[in-house]
């Protein structure tokens, strides 16, 4: 069982992680969020002027896209002027309201224009938004709750074939939209995802990796979740929080929350995960959320893990293995009755892990 722990320890994968900071790249993101709505906005007061019997239509068609988006101005505003400084924000905020009207008056809306731009808002609604735009719209209107992205219906579907990394296990996850798909340099990451359409300090991690040809059993979890033995399943510099048994597609499996903290290039960042792991014959599957920044950040990490933990059990409740419905009922593994253990009662107070993690 030892050899397994360290198996189960080499799937935790510390990523290099960074705090969110003032970029090109987000703030391009974000400006071009910005002023995809504005000119929208600009857009629709524009065909209301024009075509007062349209007025109405314009109206709807706004207020469908915020009770999609939320109020996207309000929202960004902040994050632009954090960004960008509030002078900077002001003078591109200027200049891009100029550009807007001076298109805009240069221009003659035809009504069959001005119709079929209407249904464009309303599809606009519905998410049909070319990228980046849709996934920064997205991060920024669920920043606050982004389980609610997922419960809202705007996920991205990956599956592996079987090949590569994925080491011959075909398996389907879903994932929110806004979250960016990236390849992964270390050989047992099959893929992985960043929040914010790539710039933001949530990691998803799938990793897949071989059991050595042993088959791990639900009474095999609970021997590794019993008091002194979990400790094993966390790196050594890392602190556990919590831990459990889970079941998915049937199959045994665990959950453990730890913090780390790591020293990368003279930098020490602190991050917080969530690991979700579960047994297929002789393969060990994990999906890893994790939440970093800055050492000094810590409640920081804090606030977004608490915010990321009930989209990450969203996630892993996603996984579909298709293999398991091909087999007859009867063939099918079931699910063995085996109680969790009991947890030991000096259980650790976040506020001490970090004090710990922190010596």
């Amino acid at each position: 069982m030892r050899g397994l722990f360290l198996l189960i320890g080499l799937m935790i994968c510390v990523s290099p992680i960074k705090a969110i900071e003032p970029s090109p790249r987000n703030a391009s993101g974000l400006g071009e969020a910005y002023g995809f709505v504005l000119g929208q906005n600009l857009t629709l007061q524009r065909i209301a002027d024009d075509y007062p019997d349209l007025a109405r239509e314009a109206l709807l068609a706004k207020l469908e896209f915020q009770r999609t988006f939320g109020d996207i101005h309000a929202n960004l505003e902040p994050k632009l002027v954090e960004f960008l400084g509030e002078e900077v924000f002001k003078a591109f905020r200027a200049k891009l309201e100029n550009q807007l009207m001076d298109m805009a008056q240069g221009e003659e809306i035809r009504r069959i224009l001005a119709e079929n731009f209407l249904e464009e808002v309303r599809n606009r609604a519905r998410g049909d938004i070319y990228s980046p735009t849709l996934e920064y719209l997205l991060a920024v209107r669920f920043s606050e709750n982004p389980v609610s992205e997922y419960s809202s219906g705007f996920r991205q579907t990956f599956q592996t074939d079987g090949s590569g990394k994925s080491r011959g296990l075909v398996l389907r996850i879903q994932l929110p939209k806004s979250w960016q798909e990236k390849e992964a340099d270390r050989p047992h990451i099959v893929r992985k995802w960043q929040s914010e359409a790539g710039t933001g300090m949530e990691l998803v991690i799938l990793h897949v990796r071989e059991t050595d040809g042993v088959h791990i059993s639900r009474s095999d979890v609970a021997e590794m979740l019993q008091p002194g033995e979990v400790d094993a399943l966390v790196p050594a510099d890392g602190v556990l929080y919590d831990y459990g048994m889970v079941t998915i597609e049937g199959l045994p499996g665990y959950f453990i929350d730890f913090g780390q903290l790591a020293e990368r290039a003279g930098t020490v960042m602190f991050q917080q995960m969530r690991q979700y792991a579960f047994f297929y014959k002789d393969r060990a599957v994990s999906v890893q959320c994790s939440v970093g920044a800055l050492e000094s950040d810590h409640e920081l990490v804090e606030g977004r893990f608490a915010r990321v933990k009930p989209l990450c059990a969203q996630i892993f409740n996603s996984v579909v293995i298709p293999e398991l419905y091909l087999a007859p009922e009867k063939q099918r593994g079931k699910i063995e009755s085996v109680m969790m253990p009991t947890k030991p009662l000096d259980y650790r107070s976040k506020s001490s892990s970090i004090a710990s993690l922190s010596n």
